[in-house]
């Protein structure tokens, strides 16, 4: 339920964070990195919780421990808490001022609060202005976290976040935006339409098409596309900050870094527009093909672009990166890659 390794990869934009300062330590980019680790969990499993009702009728979540009564949905709400509580007390009592550590904690409220109505509106007797209001937080607090990761990170570290940070930070919200109203909005189309939750897809009409995939309407395509395109230029534009920034002639790894990065922000949006253009029939939840559908590969291109660009801001930063940092990076792109293609 808490997904290790993508709460790993969630971590990223806060350990960033930490290392854009002159001289990082070890200490606050470790702790930076727990953070970021609470902050996915706390919003996994109050997911989990939420969605449990659909979860029953969904055939594809029916392996969840949580679906099978293997754990308690008890268990699950203390986890949820004590994440979102260590994520609190340590950012107040540790943050340098009480206002940066504000921050931490508010990503925790607006994630609760945001669950927490999605409950009342999502009653057949709510009036559509609240309904639309919950499918808009729905949509912005869960990228929320990764966007917020780096310039809180850098705060926590006694910096000053840059313009290149705000940038970096937009690429991870949209990267996440992308993520919801493609693979993970279509996949649970069905369910979402039964229990009467409105995403990104269903609002905009998306419908099943036989013998499988989907039908997109323009207004869908136009809105996941332009999500993408933002995506892609907040990639250049912080690659292309950083290179403007570097004294002198940018280094092997500096500029292998940036090339990667847009590179793979490319391929991402040519395989993005590839499966709007199929029906992305393999993430048709009639027609699901264990033990992983095709078509989703482009979210991790997406995610990738923007740790690579990252690395590349990074590369920039007035102190040079300490040597402990390459270990903990290679490490945590091993573990990502290895959970996103074994069987969910």
């Amino acid at each position: 339920m808490t997904r290790p390794a993508l709460a790993l990869a969630d971590a990223v934009p806060f350990a960033a964070g930490g290392l854009a300062v002159a001289h990082p330590r070890v200490v606050t980019v470790l702790l930076l990195s727990f953070a970021g680790l609470l902050v996915s969990t706390h919003s996994r499993l109050l997911d989990a919780l939420d969605g449990l009702p659909g979860d029953r009728i969904n055939p594809a979540r029916r392996a969840s421990p949580l679906v099978r009564g293997q754990v308690s949905t008890v268990v699950v709400a203390m986890a949820a808490a004590a994440a979102g509580l260590a994520v609190t007390i340590g950012a107040l009592l540790l943050v340098p001022t009480v206002t940066h550590g504000l921050g931490f904690a508010g990503l925790v409220v607006l994630r609760t609060l945001q669950v927490t109505a999605r409950r009342v509106t999502a009653a057949p007797t709510a009036r559509a202005m609240v309904r639309a209001a919950q499918w808009l937080a729905d949509a912005v607090v869960p990228t929320l976290a990764p966007a917020a990761g780096v310039p809180l990170g850098v705060l926590a570290a006694g910096g000053r976040p840059g313009v290149e940070a705000f940038v970096l930070a937009a690429g991870f919200a949209l990267g996440a935006a992308v993520t919801g109203a493609t693979v993970v909005g279509l996949r649970d189309l069905p369910i979402d339409r039964l229990t009467g939750r409105l995403t990104t897809a269903l609002i905009t009409g998306v419908r099943l098409r036989r013998p499988n995939g989907f039908v997109f309407p323009s207004r869908y395509v136009l809105l996941v596309c332009a999500a993408q395109a933002g995506l892609l230029i907040a990639v250049a534009v912080v690659v292309g900050l950083g290179l403007a920034d570097d004294p002198g002639t940018p280094t092997a790894g500096h500029g292998l870094a940036a090339c990667s990065a847009l590179a793979a922000a490319l391929v991402a949006a040519i395989g993005l527009v590839h499966l709007l253009r199929s029906g992305a029939p393999g993430l048709d939840p009639v027609q699901r093909r264990p033990p992983s559908p095709p078509g989703a590969g482009f979210t991790l291109m997406n995610l990738l672009a923007c740790h690579l660009a990252a690395i590349a801001w990074l590369l920039t930063t007035p102190g040079a990166l300490p040597w402990w940092t390459s270990p903990p990076v290679l490490v945590g792109w091993a573990l990502t890659a290895a959970m996103w293609v074994r069987p969910r």
